[in-house]
């Protein structure tokens, strides 16, 4: 499988990681995807099962200092561009 890392801010892609063994349980083993709430499981992951490819949304180093330096841009929960 394929595992894909995209800001859910910004759309930046952050980068891959790609396992051609790995079923979606080991996906979510090894990515730490366990330990998500079912909603945000929900909010923050998509299978492609039809292409192997599993999304994440994530928050990219940009988007992440830009939050830490001014909380006020996040507005209910989207950062404002």
């Amino acid at each position: 499988m394929r595992v894909e890392y995209w800001c859910k801010h910004c759309n930046h892609f952050v980068g891959s990681l790609d396992r051609p063994g790995w079923n979606e349980h080991d996906v979510e083993l090894n990515c730490g995807l366990t330990s998500l709430t079912p909603v945000e499981r929900n909010e923050s992951v998509a299978y492609n099962r039809e292409h192997g490819v599993v999304v994440v949304q994530t928050v990219c180093d940009y988007c992440q200092q830009a939050l830490e330096s001014h909380p006020e841009l996040l507005v209910e929960g989207k950062l404002l561009q």
